[in-house]
Formats: structure tokens, C-alpha cells, sequence
């Protein structure tokens, strides 16, 4: 994964925003939003992990993030992603 220096900018001179999850209680990151994106890919991360960055006022659900979930036919291919109507409140 690539991290981003603290002189690094999307182009425009804007710092992008830094992402951070929780892997049990440790904090993880920063990241840049492609890097969180693979973790979701690779399986790493999933819906119930714990996310926060740059603008965000609390930390957040992966899974109540839409930057960061997956369009469903790959959700359907993920693992982490429990099909509809399999989760705890089914």
C-alpha cells in the first residue's frame, strides 16, 4: 500500500483525506481512500470494522460508509460481506 507524505495533494493543492480503521483496539493508519478500498477487497476490513478520517465527526461502520462499500454483485463476492438477509437481524 502506498502512504501519503504530509506534503502530498490530490493536484489542486487540497490534502485528500486520511483513513484510519480499528483492528481489534488498535488504530490503523492513515491510509489514502484507494489503500482502505483493497482492504475491503482483500477482506481485511468489512462492514462491521470501525473507520474514521479526515472530516468525519465520529468513527463509523464500514458498512454505513458509501465511499467505502462496495457495489453489491462484488459484495457478493467478498466473504466480509454477508448476503442479505444472513446477518443477525434476519
Amino acid at each position: 500500500m502506498s502512504g501519503l507524505g504530509a506534503d502530498a495533494t490530490d493536484g489542486d493543492g487540497v490534502l485528500p483525506a486520511r483513513w484510519f480503521h480499528l483492528a481489534g483496539t488498535e488504530r490503523q493508519g492513515p491510509v489514502a481512500l484507494a489503500d482502505m478500498r483493497e482492504l475491503v477487497l482483500e477482506g481485511s476490513v468489512g462492514p462491521g470494522t470501525w473507520v474514521w478520517a479526515d472530516g468525519m465527526s465520529d468513527w463509523m461502520h464500514l458498512g454505513d460508509v458509501p465511499a467505502l462499500v462496495p457495489p453489491p454483485a462484488l459484495r457478493a463476492t467478498l466473504p466480509a460481506w454477508p448476503e442479505p438477509g444472513d446477518g443477525p437481524d434476519a
